[in-house]
């Protein structure tokens, strides 16, 4: 078999764990709050995409509104998917029994295995056989299973798969993240949605004795719906596997990785989570260079990099060089962004003098137009979020722009109307215009100069204006630490890029 049509195989399997139109699943009940089965379950019928569930269970006759049946083999129909998550030493009968039904998908929740002991692997040994004898390929065990904000797509607009205990599932995107921890896969979602980072598809894989971190890559190398890849890793199993096919998806699409081993006790505890064995952490480091794998031990950082590779890809928007432009109604903030680029490596010019004069023309005269631009108190906000980017952008004098000055007019508006005032009808305008005024104009400016501009300011992500932007996929923060961060970052890959094409 060529190694395409290996690649195929991995991709039909998967494919089909993904998008499995019949599903079984063994231990679930009606008590969404006492097993975690249960609740799983519940996701699943909440995601929108299934009319064919078809519950496992020994007693009862029907499990959140769907006929249960007391074996697989009782089922009319075989699924595309069994989903487990029973006690462990009642694994292996069901998976025979799944063998026996022609079912060739698994997602085992399941604990217990090789993470705790001698025990663990013999269990772990005989799953392995039998899914050699029934040519099974499953995810797990110890994992969540999965979650695809695509499944169906295009004919089920809405609809997505999730067997993630938690019940708030992702907001789609072209984000896709692998990981041997489940929370990272599943429980980030809470600041996922609240920052705005798009996740499409999250894999908890779990103890990796079946599919790995490896086959999961090779599948979103080549999915149209993965442009950003997220990984969070405990061990690699096929190294030279992982470094060719890093080296392959980085110029394209970006992967970012968090390594959790490295260290002694990084190292016991990853054991007794997964049964990996973690690596020395300037190994990975190595890897992570040669690779071009951006990689951070921050879980923060790890979310600010994926939304902002996630949103540079939607808009190609990847800078050409190291020149930022700052814009500020705020001394201290302005002061902070141009010292912190500076330390991670990016330059704050000074404007030419010609580029200083036409930014006169429109700033109050205890302004500056130097770069930082500080704007200080002014009455004019379109002038600092949308005339003074396009001007540096047309300028040719930056790479990329940082402005902070976002507020949420409509709770001022609130507080001035509460204090008795009256609003100026202009200024009550002022929500409708940030759609035309901003975010319209700065997406077009963005792809025609291919110069990023990331918004920022001293409100936290609920807010209504934060979310306006968010939710239209420019880059905004809360605060002034992270855009040069993140800035930083994403120049570098972007020099990667170039360089590696």
């Amino acid at each position: 078999m060529t190694q395409n049509n290996v690649q195929a195989v991995k991709e039909i399997f998967i494919e089909q764990i993904l998008n499995p139109k019949r599903i079984c699943v063994f231990g679930a009940n009606n008590n969404l709050l006492g097993t975690m089965g249960s609740m799983q379950l519940h996701n699943i019928i909440t995601g929108g995409g299934f009319s064919e569930i078809y519950p496992i269970h020994p007693r009862l006759e029907r499990v959140q509104g769907f006929k249960a049946y007391k074996s697989i083999l009782d089922v009319p129909i075989t699924p595309d998917l069994a989903f487990l998550i029973l006690p462990t030493k009642a694994v292996p009968e069901v998976m025979e029994e799944c063998g026996q039904k022609g079912i060739k998908n698994l997602i085992i929740t399941s604990g217990g295995f090789r993470e705790v002991g001698s025990n663990g692997i013999e269990l772990s040994n005989r799953i392995d056989a039998i899914a050699k004898k029934y040519d099974m390929r499953f995810i797990g065990p110890n994992c969540l299973g999965v979650f695809n904000g695509w499944y169906g797509y295009p004919a089920k607009e809405d609809a997505y798969f999730n067997t993630f205990w938690i019940y708030l599932p992702h907001k789609r995107g072209n984000i896709s993240i692998v990981s041997q921890s489940g929370t990272i896969a599943a429980q980030t979602a809470w600041h996922t949605n609240d920052m705005g980072v798009k996740v499409g598809k999250s894999i908890s894989v779990g103890n990796e004795r079946n599919i790995d971190m490896v086959d999961l890559m090779g599948y979103f190398k080549d999915d149209p719906q993965t442009e950003v890849i997220g990984l969070y890793i405990e061990e690699i199993k096929r190294g030279k596997e992982f470094i060719n096919l890093a080296k392959e998806i980085t110029p394209k699409k970006p992967i970012v990785a968090i390594y959790a081993g490295g260290t002694k006790a990084a190292a016991r505890s990853i054991m007794s989570h997964t049964g990996s064995i973690g690596g020395d952490d300037k190994l990975y480091r190595a890897v992570f260079k040669e690779t071009g794998v951006i990689s951070t031990n921050s879980i923060s950082d790890f979310l600010y990099y994926i939304r902002t590779l996630s949103q540079a890809q939607s808009f190609n928007t990847f800078p050409m060089g190291k020149r930022v432009g700052i814009i500020t109604d705020s001394g201290g903030p302005g002061a902070m962004m141009t010292k912190t680029a500076e330390l991670y490596g990016l330059e704050v010019p000074e404007f030419s003098k010609p580029l200083q004069e036409e930014l006169a023309n429109d700033l109050p005269k205890t302004a500056s137009a130097t770069n930082p631009i500080d704007v200080t108190f002014h009455d004019n906000f379109l002038n600092m979020l949308i005339k003074f980017p396009k001007i540096l952008m047309e300028s040719g004098e930056v790479d990329s722009i940082i402005v902070f000055g976002i507020y949420d007019f409509d709770e001022i508006m609130e507080v001035i109307e509460s204090s008795g005032s009256k609003v100026d009808e202009q200024m009550k305008k002022m929500k409708d215009l940030i759609d035309i005024g901003v975010i319209k104009p700065i997406k077009k400016l963005m792809k025609k100069y291919s110069i990023p501009v990331f918004y920022a300011g001293p409100i936290p992500y609920r807010s209504p204006w934060m979310q306006k932007f968010s939710s239209s996929d420019i880059p905004i923060f809360s605060l002034w630490d992270q855009p040069t961060k993140c800035l930083s970052m994403l120049t570098r890959y972007s020099e990667y890029r170039q360089n590696i094409s």
